[in-house]
């Protein structure tokens, strides 16, 4: 038998102290155990002496192992002795080797699949270990065991670790546990020469710190004779529960996809099939539907489909169709078309390769709560029974899908609370107070927490809207009927001559005179009118001709391609509107979104925003706000030269981006200048803060009305491209805005030149006035 060592060079701590193979321990066990006369087996141990001792050459230590292999029916003995008669040389892992150094010259041949890697070196790092870590576990091992054979010491050998080993069944680098166990019994600890005396106190109180062992007991004092048993025990399960308890345990949002990967790392290794994967889809469900996560599905074995997120839902709905009506594991062993024909979510299987499944619920409280799906390349491979070796997980995976809906459930309250509700940190403290003294009332003196009400606080508003963006949509609008009425005049002209049909002459009639009051101008009541002549005439007219005329065929496909298939219109026009004006909202947004947090750091006020065409804000900032920190009107003032500065860049931003946009719209900054303070309150109903009182609500009233409002005389718009407007009602806010201007003039971020404007009477308002001062565009750098 081969000796297996460590690879050289691996430790090089194998020489520090001397190491020699002798049978004599295990003889004088023999010969204990054959003094007892009450052991029934003592006949039997002194057979075993007398072996032993008629071969006096083995009873010496021995140089290596390679003198070993001289006594082999003697170590053939020692092996059926320790090792029960039960022992299964190709199942079972056990082997006898050196003491302290990595040398087993006896083992089962499933010890050496485990624990090497080319059959002669022994693979001796656990997964996880540095060498290093090994080279000190095994030091400390070697001086309790001094302590203990030398001194007598109580000694608690912690032999035991787990190792991570790829199992040679699975042939697949699956990985399993295994539990290894040194014994050291039939070791002797021979002394050289004198040791110091020590007490057990002391090594007590030394916590058998091994800095200080090696300078009292120097390893050269001593040498080992005998060998040690390593046994080895499966306990892939085990291992695998516990770390999967502790994947749960410590699941949270940020880790949560590692989270699910691990679990099917671990599923597999339990499982031990060959060839294989696993995945745990968890299958949510939101307002009493059951919906499918795409970060979950995209390594799905049924639904991964790269790139076709419809199809994948068409699949998921069918899975959990059947999931619903079946709740029990659909299992497969020979995968192929006729195989899966009865299940159309399982179609793709043959194309992915896959030749064996097992699909099954996880259900709980009669829930669904995800899908388990276990796969291989090898015919035969899944069966029901590797199921049942999974049995143990199922309530860790009922767990872990239970967190991760909750985890769900706190995202989507995060979203809710950040978009829909007004809710901010900056007054959140304020509605946490309300909230604690209402749920410390008692039940039956509560009363509706009524409205949340912040007094005196200083308002300012914002506005960026595009410039003319109902021109621009109904542009788009005309645009996109009159290519559409051109593309229906084009077909018919193709058609025509074909087929015999008087109708497609009135059809081409009415499609001359509805082109020719498009190309003129276009009112609400003609774009309907169109409309219908699109829906009502052309769409089922075109349908019938492509059904019923294969010669027509080639001409209306290039209609049919042309138009949007969901709603029947040439829509592209429209689109690119859209989307212009999507990517200017979402570029301001973001800018505002980053503003947001910056301004918050002086002093804490309530930020919302909200879209029209454009963008508008409030922002509301006063001691009522602020729980702890003292306000001062130099916050104010420092957030109403950060509101001009702030349009500008906004100003500049959107100009930067005019040049990407396919339709290239324009901005224009508003700004209203309000210097008394008003109060606020939370509406319960419409889940956002509204103004309190008469007089604020002349604010609101201002608000909404000075966004199209023009200047007198000459009746132009106030707000233009390029420019930031400031409306005012009294001279003290035009004096402290003017200041800021100046100051932006003289950085060069607002071009030289103040327009001072009146402007036009509004209903309910008058003697409003406006600033107004043009943009630097490209500032110096």
């Amino acid at each position: 038998m081969r000796v297996l060592t460590a690879q050289k060079g691996i430790f090089k701590d194998e020489g520090i102290i001397e190491s020699r193979i002798s049978f004599a321990p295990f003889v004088r066990f023999l010969k204990e155990k054959a003094a007892n006369e009450a052991d029934t087996r003592a006949f039997y141990y002194r057979k075993l002496v007398d072996k032993f001792e008629q071969i006096p050459a083995a009873l010496v230590p021995l140089n290596g192992p390679e003198e070993v292999a001289a006594h082999q029916e003697l170590l053939d003995i020692v092996a059926a002795s320790v090792f029960p008669v039960t022992a299964d040389m190709d199942k079972d892992i056990y082997g006898i080797g050196m003491p302290y150094k990595f040398a087993i010259f006896y083992y089962s041949e499933q010890f050496k699949k485990v624990f090497t890697k080319d059959g002669e070196h022994l693979a001796t790092v656990p997964h996880g270990f540095g060498t290093d870590k090994v080279a000190r576990d095994k030091k400390e091992w070697l001086y309790k065991l001094i302590l203990q054979k030398v001194y007598k010491f109580p000694v608690n050998f912690d032999t035991e670790i787990i190792h991570t080993v790829a199992t040679p069944e699975n042939g697949s680098g699956i990985k399993g546990y295994v539990k290894v166990k040194v014994d050291p019994r039939f070791v002797d600890v021979k002394v050289k020469g004198e040791i110091p005396e020590l007490t057990y106190d002391q090594v007590c109180t030394k916590k058998v710190c091994l800095d200080w062992l090696e300078e009292t007991l120097p390893l050269s004092m001593f040498a080992l004779e005998g060998f040690v048993i390593w046994t080895v025990k499966d306990v892939t399960q085990e291992q695998v529960l516990s770390r999967v308890k502790d994947l749960v345990m410590n699941m949270n949002e940020n880790n949560e996809l590692q989270s699910y990967r691990k679990l099917e790392e671990n599923i597999l290794a339990a499982s031990q099939m060959k060839e294989a994967a696993v995945h745990l889809l968890p299958v949510p469900k939101i307002n009493g539907r059951y919906v499918l996560e795409s970060r979950f599905s995209e390594t799905d074995i049924v639904l991964g489909l790269k790139g076709n997120e419809k199809q994948q839902q068409h699949l998921f709905q069918q899975l959990l169709e059947y999931m619903l009506h079946n709740p029990q594991p659909l299992v497969i062993p020979d995968v192929n078309e006729s195989t899966v024909q009865p299940y159309n979510f399982l179609k793709y299987l043959p194309l992915k390769g896959i030749k064996s499944i097992i699909i099954s619920p996880i259900m709980h409280e009669d829930e669904l709560l995800g899908i388990v799906e276990m796969a291989s390349t090898v015919e035969n491979t899944i069966t029901l029974e590797a199921l049942g070796q999974l049995e143990p997980l199922y309530p860790m995976a009922v767990l872990l899908l239970s967190r991760s809906l909750d985890i769900l459930k706190s995202r989507i309250t995060g979203v809710i609370k950040e978009q829909f509700t007004a809710l901010q940190s900056a007054v959140e403290w304020k509605f946490t107070d309300a909230a604690w003294q209402y749920l410390h009332t008692p039940a039956t003196e509560r009363k509706d927490i009524g409205n949340i009400t912040f007094e005196d606080v200083y308002p300012l508003y914002g506005a960026i809207d595009i410039r003319n963006s109902s021109v621009e949509r109904s542009n788009a609008i005309h645009e996109d009927l009159r290519e559409q009425l051109l593309l229906i005049k084009d077909t018919l002209h193709q058609v025509d001559g074909t087929i015999h049909l008087p109708l497609l002459e009135e059809v081409r009639f009415k499609n001359e005179a509805l082109l020719g009051d498009i190309s003129n101008t276009m009112v609400s009541e003609e774009e309907q009118q169109i409309n219908d002549f699109l829906n009502q005439e052309i769409a089922p007219l075109f349908r019938h001709l492509y059904d019923s005329h294969t010669q027509l065929q080639p001409a209306l496909d290039k209609y049919f391609k042309t138009i949007d298939k969901s709603e029947g219109h040439i829509l592209h026009h429209r689109q690119e509107y859209e989307e212009s004006l999507a990517s200017i909202n979402m570029a301001i947004s973001k800018y505002l979104d980053k503003e947001k947090e910056n301004i918050q750091l002086s002093f804490p006020c309530y930020f919302e925003k909200y879209r029209t065409d454009g963008l508008e804000y409030n922002i509301y900032i006063g001691q009522s706000i602020s729980q702890r920190q003292k306000f001062d009107l130099l916050y104010l003032r420092n957030l109403r030269l950060w509101q001009l500065s702030s349009m500008a860049e906004i100003a500049r931003l959107t100009h930067k981006l005019k040049g990407e946009l396919k339709v290239p719209l324009q901005t224009t900054q508003l700004i209203l200048a309000h210097s008394n303070p008003i109060d606020i309150s939370f509406r319960q109903d419409e889940r956002r803060f509204d103004v309190e009182g008469a007089y604020n609500i002349r604010y609101e009233i201002m608000k909404k009305r000075i966004d199209k409002v023009h200047i007198q005389p000459g009746g132009e718009r106030l707000t233009q491209p390029n420019t930031i407007a400031v409306v005012y009602s009294y001279v003290k806010e035009m004096e402290e805005y003017r200041k800021y201007i100046h100051f932006l003039q003289n950085k060069n971020i607002l071009k030289p030149g103040i327009e001072m404007l009146d402007l036009e009477e509004l209903q309910g308002i008058s003697g409003l006035k406006a600033m107004r001062v043009e943009v630097n565009l490209e500032p110096e750098k």
